[in-house]
């Protein structure tokens, strides 16, 4: 767990003022948004929700445990994906084409067949499929408001983001580094005075 550890990059959001009496608020916003299995004879492809931070497959989450010793949410974020790559369906169809062919003794199919059995042969390799699995830790400092999603990716943070202030119903803002100097209790002037600064050349200019 890279977050424990201390050895991952990650990006950082404010989450503003929390209401009282969050802990059983924000347990309901997890357990109603948590992770649910993609189930294979259905059509999606994709699906995300919250896991606790110990366990992939475990979701529920109580008020007595939501917080660390240390005021912490510790909780992740998995995003299950399971797609059949276009090379693994066109091979496997065109192998059920040949055979549904000589058993009929026929030369080909027609569309409707083809497409009819293309279907079919998504339905069974879904079936035989694991999905791929992707977890985030996610770390939510409840005193200072500050969140830490462990990933740099784009794609991996607008996943977050969309979860997170659907979930929790409070908007998320990227924090730059005057902002995480302020939620780690630098005084305004001294951040204005950081900000003034001008960057300095260190390396020699040769003529």
């Amino acid at each position: 767990m890279g977050i424990v550890a201390g050895t991952v990059s990650y990006l950082r959001f404010v989450s503003g003022d929390l209401p009282e009496g969050f802990e059983v608020r924000f347990c309901d916003a997890l357990n109603n948004h948590a992770f649910h299995e993609i189930d294979p004879s259905t059509d999606v492809e994709i699906q995300r929700g919250w896991v606790r931070f110990d366990d992939a497959f475990e979701a529920n989450f109580e008020p007595p445990t939501l917080l660390d010793a240390g005021g912490h949410m510790l909780f992740r974020l998995r995003i299950d994906t399971l797609r059949i790559p276009n090379v693994t369906l066109k091979a496997w169809t065109t192998r059920e084409e040949r055979e549904r062919c000589v058993k009929l003794n026929r030369d080909k199919l027609s569309k409707k067949e083809r497409d009819q059995l293309k279907l079919d042969v998504k339905k069974k390799l879904r079936l035989r499929s694991l999905p791929k699995m992707q977890l985030v830790e996610i770390d939510w400092n409840v005193s200072t408001g500050e969140v830490r999603l462990a990933a740099t990716s784009k794609a991996i943070a607008a996943q977050f983001i969309d979860a997170f202030e659907k979930s929790f119903e409070i908007k998320l803002d990227p924090v730059g580094l005057l902002k995480l100097l302020a939620l780690r209790g630098m005084k305004e002037d001294d951040i204005d005075a950081l900000a003034r600064l001008e960057p300095e050349r260190f390396h020699l200019i040769r003529r």
